[in-house]
C-alpha cells in the first residue's frame, strides 16, 4: 500500500509529539528522587513499583512509534521485528505493574479503577498482537497493534486530557478531574483506533483469511479418503 505524503506527516508529527511528552513525564523520575514523584506514594516500594512501570512504559512508546512508521515493515523487517520484541517486552511488564501501582493508589477507587481496566486491556492487547505475530496472521497482528498502541498512548492523551480539563473546569474537583481524565485516555483512545481499524478496512479479509486453512484441510482429507 503506498503511503500519502499527508499521511507520513502526521504520523511524524503525532510520533515526536507523543516521544516528547512520554519523555517529558518520565524526566521526573530519571533521578530517582521520591520527593519529586507526582502522585502521593506508600513508602520506596510503592515508588520503586511505579518508577519500573513508567520506564518499560516509556519503552513501550518509543518502541510503539517505530512500528507505524511506512515503509520499515517493507524495507527493514528485521528492525521491525526487533522493534516489535522490544514493545511486547516492555508492554508486559509495564502492564502488570499497572495493575499493582493501581492497587497501591491512596487516591481510592476513582484513581484506581480506570488504571486499572487500562492495564488489563493493554496487557490482552499486548498477548494477543504477540500471538498473532507468531502464529503469523499478520492481518490479525496489525489490528491487535493497533488497539494496543491505543491503549499505550493512553499514558499521553491522559495529560493532555488532564490539562484540556482543567482549563475548562479550573475549579473543578481535582480527583474527579484526574478520573475523569484517565477513563477518556483510553476510552477515547480505542474508539478512534476501531474506527481507524473500519475505516481502513483491515477487518474485511480476516474471515476469508481464516477459512483457507479448514478448507485446505478438509480437502486434503477429502483427497485421503478418495484414495
Amino acid at each position: 500500500m503506498r503511503t500519502s505524503r499527508g499521511y507520513a506527516a502526521w504520523l511524524a508529527v503525532s510520533g515526536l509529539v507523543c516521544v516528547a511528552i512520554t519523555i517529558f513525564a518520565a524526566s521526573a523520575y530519571v533521578t530517582l528522587d521520591m520527593s519529586q514523584a507526582r502522585p502521593p506514594l506508600h513508602g520506596p516500594v510503592h515508588y520503586g513499583l511505579l518508577v519500573a512501570h513508567i520506564f518499560t512504559g516509556t519503552v513501550a512508546v518509543l518502541a510503539g512509534v517505530s512500528q507505524f512508521w511506512p515503509g520499515l515493515r517493507a524495507r527493514h523487517p528485521r528492525v521491525h521485528r526487533v522493534m516489535g520484541r522490544v514493545y511486547f517486552a516492555a508492554v508486559l511488564p509495564s502492564s502488570v505493574l499497572g495493575v499493582v501501582c493501581a492497587q497501591l493508589s491512596l487516591a481510592g477507587l476513582a484513581s484506581s479503577a480506570p488504571l486499572t481496566v487500562l492495564s488489563v486491556l493493554w496487557f490482552v492487547s499486548a498477548v494477543y498482537g504477540l500471538k498473532t505475530a507468531r502464529r503469523r496472521q499478520f492481518g490479525e497482528h496489525r489490528i491487535w497493534m493497533i488497539r494496543g498502541f491505543a491503549l499505550t498512548g493512553a499514558a499521553v492523551m491522559g495529560r493532555l486530557w488532564g490539562l484540556a480539563l482543567g482549563a475548562l473546569l479550573p475549579d473543578g474537583d481535582g480527583l474527579l478531574l484526574f478520573a475523569t481524565a484517565n477513563w477518556l485516555s483510553f476510552v477515547v483512545n480505542l474508539l478512534v483506533a476501531e474506527w481507524w481499524i473500519q475505516s481502513r478496512g483491515y477487518t474485511r479479509t480476516l474471515p476469508s483469511v481464516a477459512l483457507r486453512p479448514s478448507i485446505s484441510s478438509r480437502s486434503a482429507q477429502s483427497s485421503a479418503s478418495v484414495a
